[in-house]
């Protein structure tokens, strides 16, 4: 029995509770941050992913080597070989899933073969941030949980990751409408993603507020503020990675919004060891932005990917009002 899961930490404890013959893939490549597009593994695709990634620290051999393997033991999996996918309940792992689902479903799996165990609690564990949080003996509970993964949520997989991938983000706000029920954590998951865009009050997504607010509050020190703004988000399923990617970017733009002192924040590649001797300050213009005097994306632009999404530009775009619960143009 193949098992794909979501990271080579719970991989690892996964491998100790397992029969011998049964095999684990780990994928490992985020779905939920650079170019997306509904085929995805197309060249075009994969070449904009490598330059993404290759600019926030991943080597380009790294990037390679893994999205190569992994598409390869997909492509081996055959109709009477049995799966089990273990995700999560948060954007991170869904949208992750939802590929699969679409992948599987493109396939025309035969039923009875593919199993899903998702779960977005356990007892005991508060908060429950993921599976990788499980021992041994708690991950050994989970075997045979699994339940037999339905026509139903192959076609919904395959219809939210056509939506997620689309250049027009209003097809997932038409998909979140007509209902979601056979995943049932994918409606917040994706409402998490939709919170991702440009606010229409500030033109910062609603992570990079709750950012700025610690900031201000007086949370200064990396490490720290990304398990504060973690915590909040627990739906994101937020990375360290991609969180210091984010200060990154909010402290080299043009008219920056945060000032970083002390040792220099990490990419993909460099780990966060001495982030201690880090300090994060906001800057007059990052103040003038979090009370909505001031506009980010206005006077910085953007350029950035949300699903199959792309923003570019300080002009009219894509943004999420918090009021209406939906993005508008603007």
């Amino acid at each position: 029995m193949l098992h794909i899961v979501n990271g080579d930490g719970f991989a690892a404890v996964l491998a100790e509770v397992l029969p011998d013959d049964d095999e684990i893939l780990v994928w490992r490549e985020s779905l939920y941050e650079g170019p997306i597009s509904p085929d995805f593994t197309d060249p075009p695709t994969r070449r904009l992913r490598e330059a993404y990634f290759a600019e926030r620290g991943l080597p380009l051999e790294v990037f390679r080597a893994y999205t190569a393997a992994q598409e390869e033991r997909l492509n081996l999996l055959d109709e009477q070989e049995e799966a089990v996918l273990w995700f999560e309940h948060d954007l991170y792992d869904q949208t992750m899933l939802v590929f699969l689902l679409d992948r599987l479903a493109s396939r025309r799996r035969k039923s009875g073969r593919l199993h899903l165990l998702c779960i977005d609690s356990f007892p005991g564990v508060h908060p429950f941030k993921g599976l990788g949080q499980l021992r041994p003996q708690q991950t050994a509970s989970l075997l045979g949980q699994w339940r037999e993964i339905t026509e139903e949520q192959l076609l919904l997989g395959s219809e939210a990751w056509r939506a997620y991938a689309s250049d027009d983000p209003k097809e997932l706000e038409l998909l979140l409408q007509r209902g979601t029920s056979v995943l049932p954590y994918l409606r917040n998951a994706f409402l998490c993603h939709l919170q991702r865009f440009p606010s229409v009050h500030n033109g910062l997504s609603a992570v990079q507020q709750a950012a700025l607010q610690f900031i201000r509050g007086g949370v200064i020190r990396p490490i720290p503020l990304f398990q504060s703004v973690g915590d909040t988000f627990l739906e994101y399923g937020l990375s360290d990675a991609v969180f210091m990617s984010l200060l990154k970017e909010l402290a080299a733009c043009e008219h920056p919004l945060i000032e970083v002192k002390g040792t220099p924040l990490p990419d993909y590649r460099h780990s966060g060891e001495s982030l201690s001797y880090s300090s994060i300050t906001l800057t007059p213009f990052g103040q003038q932005v979090l009370t909505g005097h001031e506009d980010h994306i206005r006077r910085n632009g953007i350029d950035a990917w949300f699903g199959g999404c792309r923003l570019t530009g300080n002009g009219p775009c894509w943004r999420w009002d918090g009021e209406l619960g939906r993005l508008v143009w603007k």
